[in-house]
């Protein structure tokens, strides 16, 4: 089956991702998902006996829970899951480096590093 990402969500407090996808028939299914890659929008994911492929490239993912679409669930996420890459806004630098479990970030945002004086 092949599926197009919508949109995407870290939650940097679980480590794991969120994916919005449609099929062909627009049929769309929120992934929730963990591991070594970020699936943003416009990816294209194929399933099947041989696992999943994204972008014609095996990855390192794991389903966690694959749902239906709902807007209201899809809403919660999007005001209650906390990251700036979430909201479209890509900084050089990120504040929430202190509580997000991922040691690389998932939008490129490097820790903003505090001082001390």
């Amino acid at each position: 089956m092949e599926w197009i990402v919508e949109k995407q969500l870290v939650s940097p407090t679980t480590g794991t991702f969120f994916a919005l996808a449609s099929d062909t028939n627009n049929t769309k299914v929120i992934i929730w998902y963990k591991g070594s890659y970020f699936i943003r929008s416009g990816n294209i994911i194929k399933t099947g006996c041989f696992g999943i492929v994204i972008n014609g490239k095996a990855r390192n993912i794991e389903v966690m829970h694959t749902f239906p679409f709902n807007h209201t669930v899809w809403n919660t996420f999007t005001s209650t899951i906390s990251c700036p890459g979430n909201e479209g806004v890509i900084r050089c630098e990120s504040t929430c480096s202190d509580r997000c479990l991922f040691d690389i970030c998932p939008y490129g945002n490097k820790p903003l590093l505090e001082t001390t004086g």
